[in-house]
């Protein structure tokens, strides 16, 4: 015969009813005991001692028989209710719970719909126009005598900055006044021959040969006349330097008593009404700007907003600090502005839409994943995977994973997460 195997219930049932009569019988067997110990009352002390030590390790045992059962019966959590805690656990992946405390310990910020206005803040000088400055050099080697100009001045077109002497330009002047007699010598001669060819007396060869001459004269005297007016004003061995132009001293460099090589510049004049401003950007910047790309130009010495565009990209970069120089012309001139003077300024740097975050809110996840905290309620926090561009100056553009105006956060993330590493 085979052995019917009784499902779990029925044999709940079957132990519970035998716990329940064992329990009776337990008690009609105390019961029973009781009246025998009330009829041997007469007994001796030691056999009512025992008597009732019995009676306690039979209460004792029936109590611990009657718990038994019922922990058998109990029955164990049903498996739906143990599948329906692991689908919550899974829903509720990723998000993290803080008390209302804590969150006061983080930055929060909503992200900012898609921009195109990124800049590229570099440090900058103002300067001249170079279009509108002028520099006064000496054109023969000579030696200062008297300077009449100092930086700062303004000066208008004309007016004398300095005096030098120079045996050179001695030298030049008098070659202008032997080219000039030589003309004259060579002027005489060549009339006189073409008077004899017209009287009939003369040779037509040694009249070509005085005109060729007198050609060569004058050569020889534009040449020594365009060199002498090289020199400036002045006359003998003295070299007087004017102001090629109106403007302001910028830079000067002449010292009484200082012996200047030939093209040494002594003064630079620039007009204080055409100022620019040039930047020295990044190369990993420049290939997001373009000439005519606005400007945004800060300067702590002045208040109220500055702008401007970009005019030319400098063509080489500096070997040192990997930057390359960027002129921006200004929008409107300020007269507080100085040449020298440093500033900011913020080049924008493309046209393309992008939606940009803080680099702090970045953390990195198994040293590949880029996560970043969005806020679904007040204390609550989802870790969601965001794919990022290059960062730019603290700022990292999105390529997908957050939508404009979710609040995310962008401080404080580790403490949502320890075992992620912030994003440098």
């Amino acid at each position: 015969m085979h052995k019917v195997r009784q499902a779990p219930s029925y044999r709940r049932r079957q132990d519970i009813h035998l716990c329940a009569l064992y329990g009776v019988k337990m008690n009609k067997n105390l019961v029973t005991e009781q009246e025998q110990d009330q009829g041997r009352s007469s007994r001796g002390a030691m056999g009512k001692g025992m008597s009732t030590l019995a009676l306690a390790m039979l209460m004792t045992t029936s109590a611990a028989f009657l718990a038994g059962c019922d922990s058998s019966s109990a029955a164990p959590p049903p498996v739906p209710e143990k599948k329906a805690e692991k689908k919550e656990s899974a829903d509720n992946k990723g998000i993290v719970r803080l008390e209302k405390a804590s969150v006061k310990l983080l930055d929060i910020q909503p992200v900012a719909p898609a921009s195109g206005k990124q800049l590229a803040w570099a440090p900058a000088q103002v300067a001249f126009v170079e279009d509108r400055t002028a520099a006064v050099s000496v054109p023969v080697a000579a030696r200062v005598v008297s300077v009449q100009a100092h930086v700062g001045d303004v000066v208008k077109a004309g007016d004398v900055l300095a005096t030098l002497v120079s045996p050179e330009a001695l030298r030049t002047r008098h070659e202008v006044a032997a080219a000039k007699g030589a003309r004259e010598v060579a002027s005489v001669e060549a009339q006189r021959y073409q008077t004899m060819v017209d009287k009939g007396v003369g040779i037509d060869v040694d009249l070509r040969a005085a005109q060729a001459k007198l050609r060569e004269s004058n050569q020889e005297l534009s040449r020594a006349a365009g060199t002498a007016a090289l020199l400036g004003g002045g006359d003998g061995d003295r070299l007087v330097l004017r102001a090629p132009r109106a403007g302001v001293i910028a830079e000067r460099k002449a010292t009484v008593g200082a012996s200047m090589e030939a093209g040494a510049a002594l003064f630079t004049i620039g007009d204080p009404t055409s100022m620019n401003v040039v930047a020295q950007v990044f190369e990993s910047d420049l290939q997001a700007i373009r000439v005519g790309s606005p400007v945004q130009i800060e300067a702590p010495q002045i208040t109220g907003p500055m702008t401007g565009k970009v005019r030319y990209l400098g063509a080489t970069l500096d070997k040192d600090s990997r930057r390359a120089s960027v002129v921006v012309d200004l929008d409107e001139q300020n007269a507080a502005l100085r040449a020298g003077m440093q500033v900011r300024v913020g080049v924008q740097m493309s046209s393309q839409q992008q939606m940009m975050i803080p680099v702090t809110a970045v953390l990195i996840k198994d040293e590949s994943r880029s996560v970043v905290f969005v806020q679904r309620s007040d204390n609550e926090f989802e870790a969601r995977t965001v794919q990022l561009g290059r960062p730019v100056h603290g700022l990292v553009p999105v390529i997908s994973g957050l939508q404009p105006g979710e609040k995310i956060v962008v401080r404080g993330g580790l403490l949502l997460d320890g075992a992620a590493n912030q994003l440098l």
